[in-house]
């Protein structure tokens, strides 16, 4: 029968989902992830939809108006955690252990290295989000000098766009751009204006790196309304693989507690190995990988 084949539909998806539905007299009421579709209607029945904000009352009625079948649908968005992976552009042999990953990532090249143009179109084209790794004056001077392209707090405005279409040059079409390094210089807050201010004309977006944990990046980008977030957790603060896993755990539990979270990897092989091995783990937890731009306030 028609309703028997809805309430299965809705039975399985329970059972997969792990959010069970409750049942009262003829009314289900059960919780769905946003743009999922069960494809619940049916030509033998009569259907009334009623729909209330993030909730959808389904009601369904035999050829005599007498109602059938309730379904109430609780709406639902899964936590969300976008991984960004920095330092791209050394090689392009870790693009090779990235791509294994057939999930939404995304990733941060640094202009002027050497495979910079190879990784950034073997990533795109796999389909992957890059955004520009922009190289900025930092705390440590040795760094500071062996860093190419180099914004820097005694720049004047033009040297600051100069450095900035450089890099994009460089690296080829991006809608957005993180800091590499840069405590120094995003704590500059004129400098950092004057960035983000010639960033917006270009409609791109950035993500605050948050290397000092004072978020003026993130701030200042709000205050000029450029789309923008923040890292909250890096990943990979050593080589061991079981490490790197055991901060996915804690980037998924942030995840969970806040909604959302931005964690940063890096272009390694231990971290792609440590992500996909943990590709199950994020998923049976509800969360929700994501690219960048799905983040952005």
């Amino acid at each position: 029968m028609a309703i028997e084949k809805i309430i299965k539909t809705v039975n399985d998806y329970s059972i997969i989902s792990g959010k069970p539905a409750e049942r009262d007299g003829i009314k289900y009421t059960f919780d769905l992830k946003k743009g999922v579709n069960l494809d619940l209607a049916n030509e033998n029945l009569q259907i009334k939809e009623i729909l209330k904000n993030e909730q959808k009352e389904i009601v369904y009625s035999d050829s005599k108006g007498i109602k059938k079948l309730i379904l109430e649908i609780n709406y639902f968005t899964p936590p969300k955690l976008a991984i960004l992976i920095d330092d791209v552009g050394m090689n392009t042999k870790n693009t090779t252990y990235f791509k294994k990953i057939d999930r939404n990532l995304s990733f941060a090249t640094i202009p002027y290295l050497p495979k910079t143009n190879q990784a950034t179109k073997i990533l795109k084209d796999a389909g992957f989000e890059v955004i520009l790794h922009m190289p900025m004056e930092g705390s440590n001077e040795i760094l500071n000098r062996r860093t190419k392209g180099l914004i820097k707090s005694s720049m004047t405005e033009k040297e600051i766009y100069d450095k900035f279409d450089k890099a994009i040059e460089n690296l080829g079409v991006v809608r957005g751009f993180n800091n590499h390094m840069g405590s120094r210089f995003t704590n500059n807050l004129e400098k950092m204006k004057v960035l983000l201010s010639y960033a917006k004309k270009k409609d791109m977006f950035f993500i605050d790196s948050n290397t000092n944990s004072k978020k003026e990046g993130y701030k200042i980008a709000k205050e000029l309304d450029i789309p923008t977030y923040y890292t909250s957790y890096f990943i990979d603060n050593t080589h061991k693989k079981e490490d790197i896993m055991e901060a996915i755990k804690v980037s998924v539990r942030l995840a969970k507690e806040r909604k959302k979270v931005l964690v940063i990897g890096h272009y390694r092989k231990e971290t792609a190995a440590a992500i996909y091995e943990m590709l199950d783990y994020i998923e049976d937890e509800g969360v929700e990988l994501v690219p960048i731009s799905e983040v952005l306030e």
